[in-house]
């Protein structure tokens, strides 16, 4: 099975939602592999705009316990 077939086979089991969710990814990502391709994102301006862009506060010992949280992190993309 190819690549392509695996992800439509993925796909064609996704609900709608999730669908358009995977197919908006797949945009981002070509968009950030190919700056000057002839498709412009969907802002009207087209510049890319990131998402969850804040303005909040480290704790000053922020990178010396960064890789502490490493365990914390998988767990939660674990399928388990």
């Amino acid at each position: 099975m190819t690549l392509i077939e695996e992800a439509t086979e993925l796909l064609e089991r996704m609900p709608r939602k999730n669908q358009q969710a995977a197919v908006d990814f797949l945009r981002m990502m070509s968009y950030s592999v190919k700056p000057n391709d002839n498709i412009k994102p969907s802002q009207p301006d087209g510049k890319f705009r990131r998402t969850g862009k804040s303005n909040f506060n480290l704790p000053s010992d922020f990178d010396e316990h960064f890789d502490d949280i490493n365990d914390e992190i998988t767990s939660l993309f674990s399928c388990e």
